[in-house]
């Protein structure tokens, strides 16, 4: 099969973006001379647009719907992959006319869009968010995808990222051992309250006292997030609010010898940095760390699931109802031996 130009479709968040990037690379291993168009939001821009094997990245934000999809059939892709379907991206998909459409079969509009689409009820949630991806990219040449499998979640930052973070550090004089605590999410699965916060950064000081810890937030959590440093009062805890490119959030999280948050983008940006990760996560099917847990760092995840044997958990609140003290005691055991056995 000649496939000369590639474009793939992921529209949606960064947790979702960053368990994409396995797909990526095999559609690069699988047909290395081809130009591939990788189609993101634009606060995934600088992720994709440093990996070393995409051609061009689109931001779809960029572009009024109808000049989008006059962009697509410029382009002449052979091949188009939605990883992620919704009637946009399905549209997009026939406008680019491209002879070989893969995508997901699960809602009506992609029966009638994609002439290589794989049945998948991710809402099962039986594998992870990763492989049925990869699920989408195995369907071109099965034969091929299986002889050159290979797991590859590498994210790169470059030097001005490095930079950003080394003055960051500089600026706070933070020295020795540095844990990177991303406390918020943008609601899609349950976490902690800010006050429940307050009293696990106490207690990590408490039982791990030399150490420091960097609160990573989007600058518009900025006031929320030093509110929680205020009330931790210590000297060792620093708020970095990222208000630029999400690169300097990955440069501070590689920075930092263990990261611990919920489910959410910077998890898995540290999950593809390698790092040692203590991950908070709910039991529910769809929201759990069989789906959207951290993927390709294996050895080096922990997670606590709070409501995990609670069938009486209301997953209308944003806030576990089963977070105990248990919990709170068992994130600081593993941030404490992490930190122990090092990166």
């Amino acid at each position: 099969m000649d496939i000369k130009r590639i474009v793939i479709a992921r529209t949606d968040k960064i947790g979702d973006l960053v368990l994409s990037i396995p797909s990526f690379y095999m559609l690069r291993k699988m047909y290395p001379e081809a130009d591939i168009t990788v189609l993101v939001r634009k606060y995934n821009y600088e992720i994709v647009k440093n990996l070393p094997y995409v051609s061009r990245v689109l931001k779809i934000d960029d572009y009024r719907k109808e000049e989008l999809k006059l962009k697509m059939k410029y382009l002449k892709p052979d091949v188009f992959v939605a990883l992620y379907t919704d009637e946009f991206v399905g549209e997009l998909a026939k406008a680019s006319k491209a002879r070989i459409k893969v995508g997901p079969l699960s809602k009506w509009h992609s029966f009638l869009t994609y002439n290589k689409g794989v049945f998948q009820k991710r809402s099962h949630s039986v594998k992870n968010e990763a492989q049925y991806n990869l699920d989408l990219v195995r369907k071109l040449d099965p034969k091929r995808f299986d002889e050159m499998f290979e797991i590859n979640t590498d994210i790169y930052y470059e030097e001005k990222h490095r930079k950003a973070a080394q003055i960051f550090i500089e600026e706070n004089n933070i020295s020795g051992k540095l844990i990177a605590v991303n406390p918020f999410m943008g609601g899609s699965a349950k976490n902690i309250s800010d006050e429940q916060y307050v009293e696990l950064l106490k207690c990590i000081f408490q039982e791990i006292p030399d150490t420091n810890i960097v609160l990573t937030c989007h600058i518009s959590e900025d006031e929320r997030a030093q509110k929680i440093a205020d009330a931790v009062g210590n000297k060792h805890l620093f708020v970095f609010p990222n208000g630029g490119d999400l690169l300097n959030l990955a440069a501070i999280i590689d920075r930092a010898d263990v990261y611990f948050g919920g489910s959410t983008g910077p998890t898995h940006i540290a999950g593809s940095l390698k790092k040692k990760v203590v991950g908070l996560y709910p039991a529910k099917k769809t929201q759990s760390t069989t789906r959207w847990g951290v993927f390709g760092n294996d050895g080096n995840v922990e997670y606590v699931v709070p409501d995990e044997g609670n069938s009486m958990e209301d997953y209308g609140h944003k806030e576990f109802d089963s977070y105990v003290e248990g919990h709170r005691q068992r994130i600081v055991r593993l941030i404490g031996k992490a930190l122990k056995n090092g990166c």
